[in-house]
């Protein structure tokens, strides 16, 4: 008897959350075209984006600076929340130097600086790497749909040192915001 009780009741709770479910019910007379439903796609502020995977700088001279080959940056498909917003780009270092390959004497993170390259729909900014806080490379025009550039030039600062040959690594971190 209690089984049928509680199953009884579970059946009523059933019935019950339906009829809540359901409130948008009316009755109409067939044919009708009287119900609508809203459809609401949020989109995210978002861009397709492009920077290089890797930046070699072959440092033949370290008393001397030595430029990377021209990298190319991307920024597509912009999605802002309003025209009047811009994307930004930033770089920041992962560490406050490069790791050596051996010994102590290496670069520092602020040995890196980059030209105020020509952009398309956007302006480059001359700037120098920091591991404290992201640095601007550009601006792109508010309410562009896309920017890029295929003369970003990264240089590597002399540094007479340097006692050991071999690979000097360093990561870096992009940033792309809207302002």
């Amino acid at each position: 008897m209690r089984h049928t009780f509680v199953r009884f009741a579970a059946a009523c709770g059933l019935v019950l959350a339906a009829a809540t479910a359901a409130h948008a019910q009316v009755t109409v007379t067939l044919p009708s075209t009287s119900q609508t439903t809203t459809l609401t796609a949020t989109v995210s502020e978002q861009a397709n984006v492009t920077v290089p995977t890797a930046v070699t700088f072959a440092v033949s001279d370290i008393a001397s600076s030595t430029p990377a080959a021209a990298a190319s940056v991307t920024a597509s498909s912009i999605v802002l929340s309003t025209a009047l917003k811009a994307l930004r780009i930033s770089l920041q270092a992962n560490a406050a130097s490069f790791t050596p390959p051996s010994g102590a004497i290496t670069w520092n993170a602020s040995d890196v600086t980059w030209n105020a390259a020509s952009w398309t729909n956007a302006t480059g900014v001359g700037g120098t790497l920091s591991n404290a806080a992201y640095n601007t490379v550009a601006t792109c025009t508010a309410g562009a749909g896309s920017c890029n550039t295929s003369a970003l030039v990264l240089t590597l600062g002399a540094n007479p040192n340097i006692v050991r040959s071999g690979n000097y690594t360093l990561v870096v971190t992009w940033k792309f915001e809207s302002i």
